[in-house]
């Protein structure tokens, strides 16, 4: 809903769940009546999003994830975004079952940047996904002091073991985390 507030939203995509609540009713509503364009995600869709920059629905795929330990997240949206030689693999909320799917489907998983799935939690990014993925930088969107204690200490720890300390963000504590890219080179702005 916030990001519905503060930004201008041309068009949404996301996955066709039977799923109700109050918040996700809200905003189904406001992208209704705002005249929103929106596009049901499916496995395969790519968009050009111009100036070469592909983005590539990866998951959720045509017959959705079933009696998996969450479905609501394992059919969540998955996105790669790239910029010539960079490019950025948005895991959303998907768990190991939705990961080894997508490394058994033999998905184009190869991401400069990795957009840790689950908000670090201990569900995802398991070390054969992140093996194929193989993310020179991994970005985790957790909210600081949240009650779930995410991100987990055994996620930290993997990804500190595979690319670095210092190749590890995290919104708690960081903040605002920019990255720029010309498509052959990427920056990283943290703790705005």
């Amino acid at each position: 809903m916030e990001v519905l507030r503060r930004y201008r939203v041309e068009q949404v995509l996301y996955p066709a769940l039977d799923y109700r609540s109050p918040i996700y009713d809200e905003w189904l509503s406001s992208i209704a009546e705002s005249g929103v364009k929106r596009t049901i995600a499916c496995t395969g869709q790519q968009i050009d999003m111009g100036d070469g920059i592909i983005m590539e629905v990866l998951s959720p795929p045509q017959n959705p994830a079933k009696n998996s330990e969450s479905d609501l997240d394992n059919n969540s949206v998955v996105l790669q975004l790239r910029d010539g030689r960079v490019s950025f693999l948005l895991a959303a909320d998907i768990m190991r079952d939705t990961e080894w799917e997508l490394v058994r489907e033999r998905a184009d998983l190869a991401g400069t940047v990795l957009k840790v799935a689950h908000h670090g939690s201990d569900t995802s990014t398991t070390p054969e996904f992140l093996a194929v993925v193989n993310p020179r930088i991994a970005v985790i969107s957790v909210g600081a002091d949240n009650k779930f204690g995410l991100p987990s200490d055994e996620v930290i720890s993997r990804l500190e073991q595979k690319l670095g300390a210092g190749n590890v963000y995290r919104t708690d504590k960081q903040g605002t985390i920019d990255f720029v890219t010309n498509g052959e080179r990427l920056w990283v702005e943290a703790g705005k």
